[in-house]
């Protein structure tokens, strides 16, 4: 049996750990100093030789999967210590292969020495599963936690400038529309009243747009969230929504969600403002076992060219939204049938 007695533990590491250093510093690496390695990375590491070298001896056992990436509380605190560090998500994967470089030589021939040579694959096998089981799960978790920011950051950034519509911009555009309507009043005058429609319809279209940017999915289902818009922005002569949905929802990304949400509300706003002699809007979620399609489209008579192209800016946002989540989408120009319709795919299911 292999000798693991304290002085052996602490021998091989300390070897391992100075050479680990002086890679990592030649490649400017966060994680070495001129004196150590990072504080976390060192303590990975002397719990990676140990469990090596007693999987070795036949102390442990190897499960046939080395990474547990349901462990969360674990792989958190590692992502969010990364995080806190503004650690390049690499910098750990390239501290594993060096690690795995350097250690496998020197673990190798410390089993050799103590009485058990030809056994380089075990020593690879066993200090692979140490490694993997630690490094690429702490990585998953800081892009876990870096995606979970930026959600967050795009979740703030849309509520400010809700606020700031609503507060500022839409209480301008009314006290202005007050002053008019006051003096239009006494002394009535065609150009004052064109402007008061005019000011009448920014102030709804500002009021719409800081509603858009607050309505968000959340935990709700897709159809659910159309639902409530529909609703919260129905009435007052804008075009009906009317929702359905067919075959089994399955769970989405939250960025999946927003996006696709996003889209269907830009529709809704298009075919507001741009449908001539429509009566209503129609939206349809299909789910199959490898896609979800959504068609967003409206009764009216359809566009000229110059008014899709008048538009083109908002179909090109919804083009450059789908294209962010990997979904194709098609804009539909014909009677009855004007709007747009989108796929995501999801990885196809095996069958038997």
């Amino acid at each position: 049996m292999i000798d693991t007695t304290p002085e052996d533990v602490r021998t091989v590491p300390d070897e391992i750990l100075e050479e680990l250093r002086v890679k990592l510093l030649a490649r400017g690496s966060i994680l070495a100093n001129n004196v150590s390695v990072d504080g976390g990375l060192e303590f990975h590491v002397r719990a990676i030789v140990a469990e090596t070298l007693a999987a070795i001896e036949g102390a442990v056992d190897l499960p046939a999967v080395s990474v547990e990436y349901g462990d969360l509380p674990d792989l958190n605190s590692h992502g969010q210590r990364s995080a806190a560090m503004e650690m390049d998500p690499a910098e750990p994967l390239m501290a594993a292969e060096l690690l795995f470089s350097i250690a496998l030589p020197m673990i190798a021939s410390r089993v050799a020495t103590d009485g058990y040579p030809g056994r380089e694959v075990d020593v690879a096998g066993a200090l692979h599963h140490a490694i993997w089981r630690r490094f690429p799960p702490g990585a998953i978790a800081y892009v876990e936690v870096l995606r979970a920011r930026l959600q967050q950051s795009q979740y703030d950034s849309r509520q400010r400038i809700s606020r700031e519509l609503h507060d500022r911009i839409a209480h301008g555009i009314a006290a202005g529309l007050q002053r008019l309507e006051v003096a239009n009043a006494t002394r009535p005058d065609e150009s004052v009243t064109a402007a008061m429609r005019i000011l009448r319809v920014a102030l709804a279209d500002t009021q719409d747009l800081a509603l858009d940017l607050r309505s968000l999915v959340g935990n709700r289902s897709l159809l659910e969230a159309i639902d409530e818009y529909a609703y919260a922005t129905g009435g007052g002569g804008v075009l009906p929504v009317h929702a359905v949905e067919t075959g089994d929802a399955r769970p989405l990304t939250a960025l999946a969600k927003e996006e696709l949400f996003t889209i269907v509300m830009e529709a809704t706003r298009n075919a507001r403002t741009h449908a001539v002699n429509a009566t209503a809007i129609a939206v349809r979620l299909e789910w199959t076992p490898t896609r979800v399609a959504i068609t967003v489209t409206d009764d009216g008579d359809g566009y000229d060219d110059g008014r899709l192209q008048a538009s083109s800016l908002g179909l090109r946002g919804i083009a450059e939204r789908a294209a962010l989540i990997g979904a194709a989408v098609e804009f539909l120009n014909a009677p009855r049938a004007t709007g747009l319709r989108l796929a995501l795919p999801f990885v196809a299911p095996r069958h038997a």
